[in-house]
């Protein structure tokens, strides 16, 4: 071969490395395209979640794997302009699908201006679940970046790949749906295909692979970390936020999540001047996500009265009187009209909003229609559901497993139970008969509804009404998830002090021509033990406003002598049985109440449930997590191992740790070697030492050439003492143990004299 040649072969060789992954040769085969293939994952996954809670799981997959193939068949084939067009056209034909999808009714909503707000608001924390037909809408938007995935992992630029799955991941993060894990998948892909194909030559791989860990290392500990915006779904995997309230956690606006152990409110909230006692409606939700609950569709102002609901209903006033501020309006259902408030909302499902919030001391008057129909006539209503009623409250997670359904008609087949009013009783009845009331729960892994019902034994009013809603659900039966009050303590015949400890959550069922009747699967017995323990605890303590004039005892209510408070029973303050479950069917008909009015939870402790003595660690007055406190959260301690080895390993990399080392070693007491070994040491420390303090030692200048130089500099004879025992060892290759020792004591004090304050003592 020819020297040109030779030259030729070398340069062709450079241009092609030089390219990296993102030369159009096809080369699929990268490496980088296993980073590709994360962050893909973790979009992919996101989008699958959401059709496992509102179906289309399978159609969509099979839409995506032609999507992505059809982009890797075309990479050869067309120009990244032409498939760009194409990616466009895709995602037009996509929506204009959804668009026409939509209900004619709803479809009439659609405004330019309704259409920029939607954006803004899934750019900003609006889960895609809220969405109308949400299974469409992911099936015309999910093909869209896995064809263009696919076409330029086919072209080899693993990078532009990479930047269409990592801006896909980063929308849904922003929407929420992306949960840490995912956006710590996306930025490990990202890393990789970005640091993969730099890395595509083995000098490189040799010289950075150290430094891209590093870096990958950080990315992952960042995105852990920092919250991505307020609205979205980002958590600190380290941040310990405390112990929620029941009551903020049935705040959850138009996203409710199931969490664990859980804690009381005695402040008052209202005072509810009503006719009738009911659970106070404030919210309503309609699509179980597994984990919580989401409520779908949009507010909109109320003008007017609002329809009350079917079939025959007793008209009541209510007068809702604000303790502390709120925008929320608890009465019983179904409102229909609003008298002395200002703007007001509702949605979907009838539930109420005030615009503006009331004040301490403000009231408002609420008249609502509750249902007039005793048990026999709904007992023998009609099942013919109204389609769109059917559709929205009959859904369920595809992933929910089939023994949910399976125990639930065993319950109704025992129970001889044949309408969905008698099926919803028996489960009722089961719930409340075999399941305690715990306030202190693990939080369970996968469905929240299947886990209670099978591996858990207690729990409180959040996981009895998510186990129950699922239940009647997998009957065909329309049930929803509502949220509220209970009745509260009653002060005179019509007036109630309402507060945080009644925060509650029921379902109620769709009975044909009467509207939602509700049921409460939740034990009432240990509820109103421990509301009534908590209450008297927080008087006892002097805690401000848990009381009303109208509510004040006489006396303050002495503890009971040697009473141990963990025997007290537990309870999320939900006062009273349903009002209107199979016992006296009092329902309240129809669609919908309002959301929990945001109330800061205060810091009163958390109530340790019925029987749970063995662990009562926590009592009236605060949280008392024990003599050694609590243990440290899985996931708090994986971040902060984490956050340490990657310390460690940045300190190692980038020298820190060998100039601490360096800088601390002749201070710290050092183990002892061979004298040889330890008078090199010592001369190496005596070295750095005088350099900090002198100068350096100069190229070609010997070891006694310079201390005797910086002896005319003001160094003591101690200095003699090291390079002598270094002589011995270095050149001699003969140092004596005592000689050794007495240049590591001599750097020593001379290090030692270095340290502010300690000097003084050392000299």
């Amino acid at each position: 071969m020819s020297r040109e040649s030779a030259v030729r072969g070398r340069l062709s060789r450079s241009e092609s490395a030089g390219s990296g992954s993102d030369r159009s040769d096809g080369r699929t085969a990268d490496p980088a395209v296993i980073g590709v293939a994360v962050v893909a994952a973790a979009y992919l996954a996101v989008f699958f979640q959401v059709t496992n809670v509102v179906g289309g799981t399978g159609r969509t997959a099979a839409v995506v794997a032609v999507a992505g193939l059809g982009g890797v068949a075309l990479a050869r084939a067309v120009g990244e302009r032409t498939a760009l067009w194409l990616a466009g056209l895709l995602f037009a034909a996509g929506l204009a699908g959804y668009f026409l999808a939509i209900p004619e009714s709803q479809r009439a909503l659609f405004t330019l201006r309704s259409v920029t707000l939607d954006l803004l608001a899934l750019s900003t924390g609006l889960s895609v679940l809220r969405l109308a037909l949400a299974d469409v809408w992911v099936l015309a938007v999910a093909p869209v970046p896995t064809f263009l995935v696919g076409y330029f992992v086919g072209r080899g630029r693993h990078v532009a790949a990479a930047a269409v799955a990592g801006g896909t991941l980063g929308f849904l993060v922003l929407t929420g749906d992306a949960e840490t894990g995912a956006a710590v998948a996306g930025v490990v892909g990202i890393a990789l295909a970005i640091g993969l194909s730099t890395l595509s030559t083995p000098s490189r791989r040799r010289g950075h692979a150290g430094t891209f860990a590093l870096v990958v290392a950080a990315m992952v500990v960042a995105s852990a970390t920092v919250t991505v915006i307020p609205a979205g779904a980002a958590e600190p995997l380290g941040l310990d936020r405390g112990t929620p309230t029941l009551e903020s956690s049935l705040s959850g606006d138009d996203e409710l999540a199931v969490v664990g152990t859980t804690r009381l409110s005695p402040t008052v909230r209202y005072t509810i001047e009503s006719p009738v006692e009911r659970n106070w409606h404030t919210g309503a939700y309609d699509t179980y996500t597994g984990d919580g609950w989401v409520r779908t569709g949009e507010r909109s102002a109320v003008n007017g009265t609002l329809p009350g609901p079917p079939g025959e209903a007793e008209a009541v006033d209510v007068t809702i009187t604000a303790e502390t501020e709120s925008t929320a309006l608890p009465a019983p259902w179904k409102a229909v009209s609003v008298d002395g408030a200002g703007a007001v909302e509702v949605d979907e499902r009838g539930s109420l909003r005030l615009a503006e919030p009331l004040e301490p001391g403000e009231s408002v008057t609420v008249t609502s229609r509750v249902l007039d129909a005793g048990p026999a006539t709904l007992r023998n209503a009609s099942t013919d559901y109204p389609a769109v009623i059917e559709e929205r409250y009959t859904q369920l997670p595809e992933s929910t497993p089939d023994r949910v359904g399976e125990r639930t008609e065993e319950i109704v087949a025992a129970a001889n139970a044949d309408s969905p009013y008698e099926q919803a009783a028996a489960i009722e009845s089961y719930l409340r008969s075999e399941y305690e009331y715990s306030l202190t729960v693990e939080r369970p892994e996968g469905d929240v509804a299947d886990a209670f019902l099978f591996e858990m034994d207690a729990g409180y009013c959040v996981y009895f009404a998510t186990t129950m809603a699922a239940m009647l659900r997998s009957q065909g039966i329309p049930t929803r998830f509502e949220t509220g009050y209970t009745s509260g303590e009653q002060v005179s015949e019509d007036e109630y002090v309402v507060r945080g400890q009644n925060a509650h959550a029921w379902v109620s069922i769709y009975v044909p021509d009467h509207g939602w009747v509700a049921f409460d699967p939740t034990p009432s017995g240990p509820r109103d033990e421990v509301r009534e323990t908590r209450l008297a605890e927080a008087r006892a303590e002097g805690a401000e406003n848990v009381d009303t004039e109208a509510s004040a005892p006489d006396r303050t209510p002495e503890p009971a002598p040697n009473e141990p408070e963990a025997d007290a029973g537990s309870a999320d303050g939900d006062t009273g049985a349903s009002n209107s479950t199979a016992g006296n069917a009092t329902g309240t008909g129809a669609v919908g109440p309002v959301d929990i009015a945001r109330f800061g939870g205060e810091q009163t402790g958390t109530v340790p449930p019925a029987g749970a003595s063995a662990t009562a660690g926590s009592t009236a007055g605060g949280n008392d997590d024990g003599a050694l406190g609590s243990i440290p959260d899985p996931k708090t301690a994986v971040y902060w191992l984490l956050v340490a080895a990657l310390g460690v390993a940045g300190a190692r990399r980038t020298g820190l740790t060998g100039r601490a080392s360096r800088r601390v070693g002749p201070l710290l007491p050092r183990r002892r070697r061979g004298p040889i070994a330890d008078a090199e040491r010592a001369f190496a420390d005596l070295e750095r030492l005088l350099a900090g303090r002198y100068r350096e030692r100069r190229p070609g200048e010997t070891p006694r050439n310079y201390v005797d130089a910086i002896r005319t500099l003001g160094a003591d004879e101690r200095v003699e003492t090291v390079a002598t025992a270094y002589e011995h060892a270095a050149y001699a290759g003969s140092v004596t143990r005592a000689e050794a020792d007495a240049a590591r004591r001599a750097v020593r004090r001379l290090a030692l004299e270095r340290v502010p304050l300690i000097g003084r003592f050392v000299r």
